[in-house]
């Protein structure tokens, strides 16, 4: 007994001198106010279970089937419904740092569904589930059971998390402790362990430990285009399921200096992952990826082979175009457009206000300058590379606008804009820093069009009607 204190006192100091200094077991860190449950005292009612999970749990009260066991080794967080808001104790102020809250919650998580176990002291526990026949029980240890202790005034409760060999590791949570720890004893010595008085173990179900690990199918490349490709495969996990899977990608140039672990998204059966050249210094070449699966239990497994794209064109490397939002009279911020896409409205007589501009730029060194005319103040500053061209909140139409391209790879492509403005509709193509717009007649503009092409490229289609062919500006 008293080396099972002592064990706990070094580990436990920095909460003890916690609730020493905060009454009523005020953890410091969550802002959690509980109390100690003490003799007489009930958890009472029955489980408020909160929006948010009420569709992710059962209402039976065991599960009989055999299910597979993932072990606790580590504190539940704050976020945890099982432990917190959705547990019993918690609800009534005896949440953790109690033993009941904790295996109280660790049984709910266990199960997927509300436990049917005492909602009084720790030392009740075992007399309310043999004279309620409810789980079944013993003196065996077994994934999952709770152990219970009655050698003292309110008794002890803890949860077995793993058992190798003669030794049994137990996970628990105690008001004059830790609000989560480990211990490991041997079989038999169960009695000595805790606060004595060993009662036997309440067998929730009859879980079994996960050995295999994912497996993984069907890897392939898809979706090769100018900015990367998309790695799918098949991953499934029979027993515990499929938790997240990883994609380290790197490229043969330079011994792997750009290797970079990518997290993939799962759905179904099917996981994807999406790979960047500007993540892998846009280097052409050999790309080699391999896929890890990691399930629930922990347990991992690897692609066997390495996913490799052959000799990725150069010019597939490098490209470039045109992003931009606009705020516009009575919405606010668009959704980002890109390359030709319209932003703006047509025929509901809204002004644009301000406008953000940015390059893609895919191998080269590209970026955007661009100023606007704006209602009452005149021609804008230059802004570049996303910064607001306009203004939020004022009220002021935006009336034209001129925008150039600048870096050492500028002279290569020309950017060209239009403008839908008042009274006049859709103006013609301007470039390369021309005004486009109304300036000086006091129309507003209503919506606009960016695209980038190679230098010296026609100008582009219409995509939409042409109201009029001559942009009409004038200097003020």
């Amino acid at each position: 007994m008293i080396e099972w204190f002592s064990k706990r006192l070094g580990g436990c100091i920095v909460l003890l001198l916690a609730l020493a200094i905060f009454p009523a077991g005020v953890l410091a860190n969550d802002n959690i106010v509980t109390r100690e449950m003490l003799p007489g005292d009930v958890a009472s009612g029955t489980v408020n279970i909160s929006a948010l999970d009420e569709e992710n749990v059962t209402t039976s009260n065991s599960i009989e089937a055999a299910s597979s066991f993932t072990p606790r080794f580590t504190a539940p967080t704050r976020d945890n419904a099982y432990y917190y808001e959705n547990n019993l104790y918690y609800q009534n102020g005896y949440g953790m740092p109690n033993c009941t809250a904790y295996a109280w919650g660790r049984a709910y998580e266990l199960l997927g569904s509300v436990p049917n176990l005492s909602k009084y002291n720790a030392n009740q526990w075992w007399s309310y589930n043999l004279d309620n026949s409810i789980y079944a029980y013993g003196s065996t240890p077994k994934l999952g059971a709770i152990a219970c202790w009655g050698g003292s005034e309110c008794g002890h409760v803890a949860v077995v998390e793993a058992i190798s060999g003669n030794k049994v590791t137990i996970s628990e949570s105690s008001w004059s402790g830790c609000l989560f720890d480990t211990d490991t004893y041997t079989i038999g010595s169960e009695n000595a362990t805790s606060v004595g008085g060993f009662q036997g173990y309440i067998y929730l179900n009859d879980f079994y430990t996960d050995t295999t690990s994912p497996t993984i199918a069907n890897a392939q490349i898809t979706d090769v285009d100018a900015e990367g490709f998309t790695v799918t495969c098949n991953v499934s996990d029979n027993d515990s399921g499929i938790d997240y899977v990883m994609f380290p990608t790197w490229t043969d140039a330079n011994g792997q200096d750009d290797i970079t672990w990518n997290k993939g998204t799962i759905d179904g059966d099917t996981a994807k992952c999406r790979i960047l050249y500007s993540d892998h210094n846009n280097e052409s070449g050999a790309y080699t990826v391999h896929i890890y699966a990691y399930d629930k239990a922990g347990l991992s497994s690897a692609a066997p082979i390495g996913v490799i794209v052959k000799s990725i064109d150069n010019s597939a490397l490098k490209s470039v175009s045109a992003s931009y939002q606009t705020q516009i009279q009575d919405i606010g911020w668009q959704d980002l457009k890109k390359n030709g896409e319209i932003s703006g409205t047509s025929g509901q007589s809204k002004r644009l206000e301000g406008i953000k501009i940015n390059v893609n730029n895919q191998g080269y060194d590209v970026g955007v300058a661009y100023s606007t005319h704006i209602e009452n103040i005149g021609w804008q500053d230059y802004v570049s590379n996303g910064d607001l061209s306009g203004t939020v909140g004022q009220c002021l139409r935006l009336e034209a606008i001129k925008i150039n391209l600048t870096g050492a790879d500028a002279s290569k492509f020309d950017i060209y804009y239009r403008v839908h403005a008042e009274n006049f509709g859709w103006l013609d193509w301007a470039k390369n820093g021309e005004e486009s717009g109304t300036a000086g007649y006091g129309y507003r503009l209503e919506a606009i069009e960016i695209q980038i092409v190679p230098h010296g490229d026609s100008v582009p289609a219409d995509t939409t009607p042409v109201d009029v062919t001559q942009t009409f500006v004038q200097n003020v």
